[in-house]
């Protein structure tokens, strides 16, 4: 392409558009079109179109001589035959014409003062696009290794804690099992034990002379609330302890534990069965005898039931036994299992029962 003004050669890139407000131009102050021949008219573009249409230095063709003319002086033209010399006047070197020179150059170095803050501007977006890329591109990297590394955390803790749970249940799990096995061998032992020392006991007591003092003989009831739940499921429960001497009389504790409603009654008997000195002994069984439950923490604080066996002679329980029998005498209705826990004799799961024989 090449100049309008020049004619002289120029590319695209060489061309600078500038986008100016169209209410910016229409309130800048310009020259009338004319002013090179001699119109003095300075005003905004807004007023430039309507100055231009009634402007005395137009000039117009006259469509006789074909000659320019003055606009003003167009009819006069007309009146006096073409007499009206064309118009050829110069413009003058008045003060607008100078006025306009002035303003034309400010113009044009304020157009390249615009274009210079323009490319500084440009390059200005360019470095503010680039750190803005870059910003964005290491916040991206930031917040994704943060993420991976917060969820390998996760992970690890994760595992951490299910390591930590699972060794402990089963640390937990092992030490319950070997309480429960050591509790249930201390228990088997003491059973034992105190088997044993009953045994002893009697011995000793057939060694010695026949006592002039009342003989007592103990039971422990273990597993009291088992026993006691099986007599409200089943309805009845009789538990019988070792065979003892006692006074000569092989004898056992009997107890039976009855669901009577919501209650269960506590009865306490007597058992006779038959010995190696029966045939000593004075038959039917006549003693005074005593059964009940002993408090655990007060041996004065007793429930108990005392029977002349002298006054139930005919009674089968205490005929001399000659082949096994379940007869027992006592207590039918000593307590209740309520009653009992209530008052503290239940400890520790278990319950003191005695048998004493009067001499």
């Amino acid at each position: 392409s090449a100049c309008p003004v020049d004619q002289k050669p120029f590319c695209e890139d060489d061309v600078e558009q500038l986008e100016v407000p169209l209410k910016y131009v229409l309130n800048r102050t310009v020259a009338c079109w004319n002013a090179p021949k001699g119109c003095s008219f300075i005003g905004p573009v807004a007023c430039l179109l309507d100055h231009y249409k009634e402007c005395d230095f137009n000039v117009v063709p006259c469509c006789l001589c074909h000659s320019t003319v003055l606009q003003s002086d167009i009819l006069e033209h007309f009146k006096n035959g073409c007499s009206i010399p064309q118009a050829t006047r110069e413009p003058t070197d008045n003060l607008a014409t100078q006025d306009l020179r002035n303003v034309s150059k400010v113009c044009l170095e304020m157009n390249r003062a615009i274009g210079k803050i323009s490319e500084d501007i440009m390059s200005l977006q360019s470095s503010l696009n680039r750190c803005s890329e870059d910003v964005r591109a290491e916040g991206t990297r930031c917040k994704g290794q943060l993420e991976s590394e917060a969820s390998r955390l996760t992970e690890q803790l994760y595992h951490l804690s299910t390591v930590c749970a699972t060794e402990f249940t089963e640390g937990l799990q092992v030490l319950r099992e070997a309480m429960a096995g050591y509790k249930k061998h201390v228990s088997e032992e003491l059973c034992v034990q105190r088997n044993k020392l009953a045994e002893v006991f009697d011995l000793v007591h057939r060694s010695l002379p026949s006592p002039s003092k009342h003989e007592r003989i103990h039971w422990y009831i273990e597993r009291w609330a088992g026993r006691k739940n099986g007599a409200l499921r089943t309805g009845w429960v009789r538990l019988e302890s070792t065979k003892r001497t006692v006074c000569g009389y092989n004898v056992s504790q009997v107890v039976d534990l009855e669901r009577m409603g919501t209650e269960v009654v506590f009865g306490c008997f007597l058992r006779l069965h038959s010995g190696p000195h029966d045939s000593q002994l004075e038959w039917p069984f006549s003693k005074v005898y005593t059964v009940g439950v002993i408090h655990p923490k007060d041996q004065l604080n007793v429930i108990s039931y005392r029977i002349n066996a002298g006054w139930y002679k005919d009674a089968q329980t205490f005929q001399r036994k000659k082949e096994i029998s379940t007869a027992s005498f006592g207590g039918p209705c000593l307590t209740t299992a309520k009653h009992l826990e209530a008052d503290g004799f239940v400890e520790n799961d278990a319950l003191h029962v005695f048998l004493e024989i009067e001499p």
